[in-house]
């Protein structure tokens, strides 16, 4: 790079991408949670059942952390959009050349 401002076009090519990645993360958590769900009601069935543990709790441990990484991953992915948001707003008041 040579320490030249970005023009418009690129930082709103880039604004695009991330919030394509924010909207995939987003789509991954949902996700998560309907599994993590599922789980739910199928520890509540076990518990009306009778059942004394119940299975799972490896997948249950694996999809938290995903949801952590997840979760993690979008705090990163908004980061980076402000600071495109900054960079946009710098470009717009720049006074063209």
């Amino acid at each position: 790079m040579t320490g030249q401002p970005r023009n418009i076009q690129t930082i709103l090519a880039a604004r695009l991408a991330v919030i394509q990645s924010i909207s995939e993360a987003n789509s991954e958590t949902l996700r998560l949670n309907q599994i993590a769900s599922g789980m739910m009601i199928l520890d509540q069935k076990d518990a009306e059942d009778g059942a004394d543990v119940a299975p799972g709790a490896a997948e249950r441990a694996a999809v938290d952390a995903a949801f952590e990484t997840c979760r993690a991953r979008i705090e990163t992915l908004e980061a980076a959009l402000a600071e495109l948001d900054r960079e946009l707003k710098a470009a717009t008041e720049r006074k063209p050349e």
